[in-house]
């Protein structure tokens, strides 16, 4: 475990969270701090743990119906290494966590479950730390796609209403616009070529995957990569023109996991890449 990102300071208080839900077996979580004292205010996993240890608050007991098997011996992943928002207008914390550890759904939850919150907004109380509402961008993600991406927020009129909303483009390749007051989907549209998946259907709000993509029998070829439609590298939205300005990258990836099982995985020493499959990236 160890952070790659900064902490963020907000209303007399800092925010950090962790990363390395590639590389070992970590349980994703963030810390609010007092900015003078230093005291710690508050706590928040973002995966639940050991269940025979009983659970944190109503969230982390709420999100183990979701996990399979013993997931908490991968850790279950969910790290917020980059994006954190405060969002003053609704005195909460967006946070955008990130990948399953380890990605493969198989290993780490039986191929079952949505795994909640991993790739997922999740908001918070910003006094509290407790939760209010998520959508979660990948359920059971098994690809690297972690919603850890940098989230705007702004005030847009949409069929005649002013909603508050919050903007973010994560690795999966669509770019997402989500009530900020109660976490509904609002509109999902690719920003580069998508071919894991459909849609996003906006009743539900769940992808619309493709059939095999989660590498059933052992491999699968798609767009885009675990490197990201967008990473950590910044975007913008602009009030005056309404458009955001977003660094993509447009790349296809191979997933093989053949030979690979929940019996035979380990995470690999000297934090060194450990997904529980292989993985090739082309330009075609």
């Amino acid at each position: 475990m160890f952070i790659s990102g900064p902490p963020r300071v907000f209303d007399g208080k800092v925010i950090i969270g962790n990363a390395g839900s590639d590389e070992s077996a970590v349980r994703g979580f963030v810390t609010a701090f007092d900015a003078d004292s230093g005291r710690q205010l508050w706590k928040f996993f973002t995966v639940p743990g050991n269940p025979a240890d009983g659970f944190e608050d109503e969230a982390q007991e709420m999100a183990a119906g979701t996990w399979s098997g013993e997931w908490w011996k991968y850790g279950g992943g969910g790290s917020v290494w980059n994006a954190i928002t405060y969002d003053k207008a609704n005195n909460q914390i967006l946070l955008g966590t990130g990948n399953g550890a380890p990605w493969n759904h198989k290993i780490r939850s039986l191929g079952k479950g949505d795994n909640l919150f991993v790739c997922s907004i999740v908001a918070l109380d910003a006094q509290t730390g407790k939760y209010k509402w998520h959508y979660q961008i990948n359920p059971g993600e098994s690809w690297d796609f972690n919603a850890a991406m940098d989230m705007q927020l702004a005030d847009l009129t949409i069929g005649g209403v002013r909603r508050q909303v919050v903007m973010t483009a994560p690795k999966n390749g669509f770019y997402y616009v989500i009530d900020r007051k109660d976490g509904r989907l609002i509109s999902a549209e690719p920003f580069v070529d998508v071919t894991w998946a459909k849609k996003i259907d906006l009743a539900t709000g769940r992808p619309v995957e493709n059939p095999g993509i989660r590498y059933e029998t052992g491999r699968a070829t798609f767009r885009p990569t675990p490197l990201g439609a967008h990473s950590w590298m910044p975007m913008a939205y602009s009030p005056r023109t309404k458009l955001t300005y977003i660094p993509a990258i447009d790349l296809q990836v191979h997933f093989d996991d053949t030979g690979i099982t929940r019996e035979n995985f380990k995470f690999a020493e000297g934090m060194a890449l450990s997904p529980g499959s292989a993985t090739r990236l082309m330009r075609g």
